[in-house]
């Protein structure tokens, strides 16, 4: 080869050496994601000590059920956060991503917790742009991850369901690179599989797109080669059924992610399982429409069955708000080979025959900067966790100050207590109203009767509590149930602050 050229991206990754100083494509690409995990990491935590990732109160009964794991050494069955449900069924599905928020909080407190979840969310989209520069121009594959990343910035949040996005990534390319090469998929991916139903509920749909794609892979196969790619396919896909069934609750896992979206009331009051509305996406808009206008313009062709996925996705996106993030990281991965089979220019071989000097530059830099690179990333992210600044939760879903008057005061009853403060009250202790477990609790009505009391008819509030033997009620300055409670002669303020006002049932 002569100096400055580069071979063809199949030869690079085979392990054949670049110009110059005999550094590979590889640690090119190693050395932009390490780059990519610096700059989204930096993104995450710099502003406001990563106080932004503080979006969802579950953070505290995720971090409950952990340290209860790791206490007893033994899985929740039943329900014994709040006093409504108690002794129901409920399971902590989640349970390994619970204990790494646990073990994060254990060992450097709040900031162990936003870093780790800053750090995960970090290598996802890095994790992404290595998957697309597989064949793609690395520069578009840096703006796809970073335009992705952008994307789903809202959803990056303090819950379980980050750690599934890495493994989702790795589970959904695995697939397509077993449907392009017409193998079987890897058995290593098995694994994957299981550590994704131990950390989040979502692995149900990664066996939802291992069945549409096995379906491609046996349309696309030569009809002397089909029997053979069915029989391939199917024993894997039996194979991960087992997989996903390697959890402390075996099925179990399973069958509460149906109970999610099967006759579950919540999801008409969850933020998280709200629409999608186009003023919901605001800047993201441009990126949608662009990405629109560019397929229609360009006359993009895509395989029958990677097309319904995609319009899968895109319809739960735009049915739910939650999954934004899941379409980020699926869809360019699933247009990965089609994109670059059409449009040559896309392709990371061209980009390697047009740009040697592009190459040669990263090449040097790389070979340079990549372990002092890393290093710096793992010191920074180690001094963040071990001194930097000060972390904590936002005061609208911390009622601290209530909870500590009735620690003080020693007030017992049932409490009744606003859907956000759910989470915190299981992290002190206190058994709650509501909170939210929605998935698997609080169905059958029960939320719904509630938002239409406390929002449509406030005069059934006082009656309401009556019914649960609710003694104390901790609840938001200024909203309907607040105002009925201060109305009610049976019930007096005990404290009050700018987040929170606590009320006591007087005695009769």
């Amino acid at each position: 080869m002569n100096k400055g050229e580069f071979p063809a991206i199949g030869e690079a990754q085979a392990g054949i050496q670049l110009y110059p100083a005999g550094v590979g494509i590889r640690r090119i690409l190693a050395f932009i994601f390490f780059i990519l995990v610096a700059f989204y990491l930096l993104n995450l935590i710099v502003p406001y000590g990563g106080e932004g990732l503080f979006k969802d109160p579950d953070i505290f009964w995720h971090m409950t059920v952990g340290e209860k794991i790791w206490r007893t050494g033994s899985l929740p069955h039943v329900d014994e956060f709040s006093h409504t449900f108690l002794g129901q069924p409920w399971i902590a599905k989640e349970w390994l991503g619970q204990l790494f928020f646990y073990a994060a909080y254990a060992g450097a407190g709040w900031r162990g917790v936003v870093l780790l979840a800053a750090t995960v969310s970090a290598l996802t989209y890095a994790l992404l742009f290595l998957t697309l520069a597989r064949n793609m121009r690395l520069t578009i594959a840096v703006g796809i991850s970073t335009a992705a990343y952008i994307f789903s910035m809202d959803q990056f949040n303090l819950r379980p369901y980050i750690f599934a996005y890495p493994l989702i990534i790795l589970w959904v390319a695995g697939l397509l690179r077993a449907v392009e090469s017409g193998a079987a998929p890897s058995l290593l991916l098995l694994p994957v599989l299981a550590l994704w139903a131990n950390v989040h509920g979502s692995f149900t749909f990664g066996l939802a797109i291992a069945a549409a794609l096995a379906a491609e892979a046996f349309l696309n196969s030569s009809a002397d080669r089909r029997r053979e790619t069915a029989q391939r396919w199917a024993i894997f896909l039996g194979a991960a059924l087992c997989f996903a069934c390697l959890t402390p609750y075996g099925y179990g896992s399973m069958l509460t992610t149906f109970q999610v979206f099967v006759g579950n009331d919540a999801l008409n009051y969850i933020p998280e399982w709200m629409p999608l509305t186009l003023e919901a996406l605001s800047v993201n808009n441009a990126i949608i429409f662009s990405l629109l206008f560019l397929a229609i313009f360009y006359g993009t062709k895509i395989p029958a069955w990677r097309s319904m996925i995609i319009i899968s996705v895109t319809y739960m996106m735009f049915r739910h708000v939650r999954f934004i993030a899941l379409f980020s990281i699926v869809v360019p991965i699933l247009l990965l080979t089609p994109l670059t089979s059409q449009f040559p220019y896309l392709r990371l071989t061209d980009q390697i025959r047009e740009q040697p000097l592009f190459f040669a530059g990263i090449a040097r830099a790389s070979s340079r900067f990549i372990y002092p690179l890393g290093f710096m990333i793992i010191i920074g992210a180690a001094t963040f966790g071990a001194y930097g600044p000060q972390v904590s939760p936002r005061p609208n879903m911390t009622p601290a100050g209530a909870v500590d008057y009735i620690y003080k005061e020693h007030l017992t009853g049932n409490v009744y207590n606003f859907y956000a403060f759910g989470g915190y009250l299981i992290f002190r202790g206190i058994k709650t109203f509501v909170d939210g477990r929605s998935d698997q609790l609080f169905g059958n009505g029960f939320l719904t009767r509630l938002v239409r009391i406390t929002r449509e008819s406030p005069e059934d509030f006082i009656p309401y509590l009556d019914e649960y033997n609710v003694s104390i009620a901790l609840v938001v300055p200024g909203h309907l149930d607040t105002q009925e409670l201060e109305r009610s002669s049976h019930w007096q303020m005990v404290y009050s602050d700018n987040v929170s006002v606590l009320f006591r049932k007087r005695d009769h």
